[in-house]
C-alpha cells in the first residue's frame, strides 16, 4: 500500500520537525505529536499549518499509513507501545529521510558538538545566493528563510548531521545515514552523556561515518582538533581538507576585528575578506568550513564569501531581543561551557567596557549530569554576573560556591525578572540568556519588563 499519512513521533524537535516540512513537500499528508511544545519548531509547524497533538495518549494517536519515531521516544511511551503491539508500520526519521531524498543527492554533512546549526545555515544561504536552488534541513530557525528544511531542485542537499542516536531500535548515531559527499566536523568534544559513556564512544560513531565514504569524498576539519585528529588516525580513505587560525596552515583565517566582525580568509592561497553581522571566533571558524566545503564543487571563493556579508545567523545564536543605548539583551542556544565560553569571549570582544550578565538554564541531559560543572567557572569568565537556573539545587549551590562573588541562583523567572529590573542592572549593561530550552518564558518576560 502506498504511503499517503505520516505521523511524527517527537515531531517538535528541530530536526523531526524539519521531516516534516520534507515529507509535506513530497505530497504525504503529516501529522505529529510532543510532550514539550515550544518555539522556535512550535511556531514554524503551526506557521506551516501542520496539526501537533500535545503528548503521547494512545487514544490520541491518529491512523497513519507510516510513523516516524523521533530519537527522545523510548520503550514505555503508550504510543509506542500500541505501535509494537499492533505491528504498525514504523521507521526512525534519519532511515526515511536517507531513503526518501538523500539517496539521489550530492550531501553536505555539517558535524561537530558545536557550530552545526550556525554552518549549515551558511551553507544553505551561499547555495542559494549563488543562484542555486539546494535541499536542506538545518536543525533550528534560520532567520534567512521562511522553513528550516526545503527539497530543493538541485543535486546538492545541505544537512545538520547530529551525533545523538537514531531511535530507540537504533542506537547507531545519527549521522550514519546520511551518505556525505562532504562531511565537516566543526570540532569534537564529550557531550550526550546520556547515551555516551566517554568520548571514545562518540569517535567511534564517526568513524564508522567515515569508514563509508568514498576517495572522491571529502572531509573539513580543524587542524588544532586533536580529538577529530585521534578519529582521523584510525582510518581515512577519502580526501582531507584541513584549516587553521592565522597562518599555520595552507587554509586559514583571522581577525581583522578583535570582534570577528570583520574577517580575513586564506584559502588556497586565495585571499577574501568580509565584514558581516556575526561576532566571534566560533563563527569566523563555521564560516571557513563553510568555504571550504564549497570548493569541492568548485564555486567561486570570492563570490561564496560575499554571501556571507549578507547572512543573518539563525535564531537563538546571539538573538537580538532589546537593542537600546541603555540596555543590550541577547538570547542564545549555548549549553555546553564550550559554547558558553566562546558567546561570552565573542560578546566582551564587541562589549569591552560593558557589564555582562549571563543568565544560563542547565537543562540539557549532560548538563545536568553534573559532568561539566567542573568547567563552568572558567567558561564564564567573561561575565560579570552569572545567574544559574536548573532543577538540582544542591547543583546550582555548589556553582554558586565556587565564585559567590558573581555567581548567584534564580529560583523563579517572574521573580527575577522583577529583581533584575529594580535592583541588578545599570546603565549599558548586556545581559545573555543561554539554554537549550524555552527558559520558562524569560526572554518574553524580560522583553515586557525591561
Amino acid at each position: 500500500m502506498a504511503v499517503k499519512k505520516i505521523h511524527i513521533l517527537g515531531i517538535c524537535g528541530t530536526f523531526m520537525g524539519g521531516l516534516a516540512l520534507l515529507a509535506r513537500e513530497l505530497g504525504f499528508e503529516v501529522s505529529g505529536c510532543d510532550e514539550n511544545v515550544y518555539p522556535p519548531m512550535s511556531d514554524l509547524l503551526k506557521e506551516q499549518n501542520i496539526k501537533v497533538i500535545k503528548g503521547y495518549n494512545k487514544k490520541d494517536l491518529p491512523e497513519a499509513d507510516l510513523y516516524l519515531i523521533g530519537n527522545v521516544i523510548s520503550r514505555g511511551n503508550e504510543s509506542i507501545e500500541h505501535i509494537l503491539d499492533f505491528k504498525l508500520p514504523h521507521t526512525s526519521g534519519p532511515a526515511w529521510l536517507s531513503e526518501n531524498i538523500l539517496k539521489n543527492r550530492r550531501v553536505i554533512a555539517v558535524s561537530g558538538t558545536h557550530g552545526k546549526t550556525s554552518t549549515t545555515a551558511m551553507l544553505t544561504w551561499i547555495l542559494v545566493n549563488l543562484g542555486m536552488d539546494p535541499g536542506f534541513l538545518i536543525a533550528g530557525r534560520p532567520k534567512d528563510f521562511s522553513v528550516s528544511a526545503k527539497l530543493g531542485k538541485d543535486e546538492i542537499f545541505v544537512i545538520e548531521a547530529d551525533e545523538y542516536d537514531t531511535a530507540f531500535f537504533d542506537k547507531r548515531a545519527k549521522l550514519i545515514h546520511y551518505n556525505p559527499e562532504v562531511l565537516i566536523i566543526n570540532n569534537l568534544e564529550f557531550d550526550h552523556g546520556d547515551i555516551y559513556s566517554n568520548l571514545l564512544e562518540i569517535q567511534k560513531q564517526f568513524h564508522n561515518l567515515i569508514r563509508t565514504m568514498s576517495s572522491e569524498d571529502c572531509i573539513v576539519f580543524p587542524g588544532d582538533d586533536k580529538n577529530i585528529r585521534e578519529v582521523l588516525d584510525l582510518g581515512v580513505w577519502s580526501k582531507e581538507v584541513e584549516f587553521g587560525v592565522e597562518g599555520n596552515s595552507s587554509n586559514y583565517f583571522e581577525a581583522i576585528k578583535k570582534d570577528h566582525s570583520s574577517v580575513r580568509f586564506s584559502i588556497n592561497k586565495k585571499v577574501v575578506e568580509i565584514n558581516w553581522n556575526l561576532l566571534g571566533e566560533h563563527n569566523a571558524r563555521n564560516a571557513i568550513t563553510a568555504l571550504l566545503a564549497l570548493q569541492h564543487f568548485n564555486l567561486s571563493l570570492s563570490d561564496s564569501a560575499k554571501c556571507l556579508e549578507s547572512f543573518s545567523g539563525v535564531k537563538r545564536r546571539l538573538d537580538t531581543i532589546i537593542d537600546r543605548k541603555d540596555l543590550k539583551l541577547f538570547d542564545d542556544f549555548a549549553h555546553h561551557p564550550t559554547a558558553i565560553q566562546e558567546t561570552l569571549k565573542g560578546l566582551r570582544a564587541r562589549y569591552l567596557n560593558n557589564r555582562i550578565i549571563a543568565l544560563i538554564e542547565i537543562r540539557s541531559n549532560t548538563m545536568k549530569s553534573g559532568l561539566h560543572d567542573k568547567n563552568l567557572t572558567s567558561a564564564t569568565s567573561k561575565a560579570d554576573l552569572v545567574f544559574w537556573k536548573g532543577p538540582d539545587k544542591d547543583q546550582l549551590n555548589n556553582l554558586v560556591n565556587k565564585s559567590p562573588e558573581k555567581n548567584y541562583v534564580i529560583d523563579s523567572v517572574d521573580s527575577f525578572s522583577d529583581e533584575l529590573k529594580s535592583s541588578i542592572i545599570k546603565d549599558n549593561d548586556v545581559i545573555i540568556m543561554m539554554s537549550n530550552g524555552s527558559f520558562d518564558g524569560l526572554a518574553d518576560l524580560l522583553n515586557s519588563k525591561l
